[in-house]
């Protein structure tokens, strides 16, 4: 039931904001949130990538729990983007995101979509080397997709 809820709330990753996180959250600290998440994203996807590389031991159960953790937390970036934060100095969101909003919000989900692709085979008790690399290849170039586009180096 939890890998389902996650699989599903990944994939919403940024297709809405939250109707009123402005009222929520200072527009700083609302950037600070976000970059916070990215952060578990990078922790988190640096292990997976340790392992699809062969610099770290190849272990599924390690996958599956690093991907998950990556899905209870995607959902939290909803919060963190709403016009106030476009003006925030820290930020590293490029003003085409926000000048292609849906565009954006698609990538948001294509990486959702593979997030939970790997979460799903992760799982799964033939889950092997070959299959991580796949699975969790999609959810890189989800990854990159974003970033070439919208993110300030």
């Amino acid at each position: 039931m939890l890998k389902k809820t996650i699989v599903l709330a990944s994939l919403t990753l940024l297709s809405s904001a939250a109707v009123h996180a402005e009222d929520l959250f200072d527009a700083e600290d609302a950037v600070k949130y976000r970059q916070s998440v990215y952060q578990i994203f990078s922790a988190q996807a640096g292990v997976i990538g340790g392992m699809i590389k062969g610099e770290i031991p190849f272990d599924a159960a390690e996958i599956n729990k690093r991907a998950t953790n990556i899905g209870k937390v995607a959902p939290m970036l909803g919060d963190t983007y709403f016009p106030a934060t476009r003006d925030v100095k820290e930020s590293k969101l490029k003003e085409a995101a926000w000048n292609n909003m849906a565009d954006f919000q698609d990538k948001g989900k294509v990486f959702g979509k593979a997030l939970g692709e790997l979460i799903t085979a992760s799982s799964d008790p033939d889950f092997n080397i070959k299959s991580a690399r796949k699975t969790a290849g999609a959810l890189f170039k989800g990854c990159k997709g974003c970033h070439e586009d919208y993110r300030a180096k």
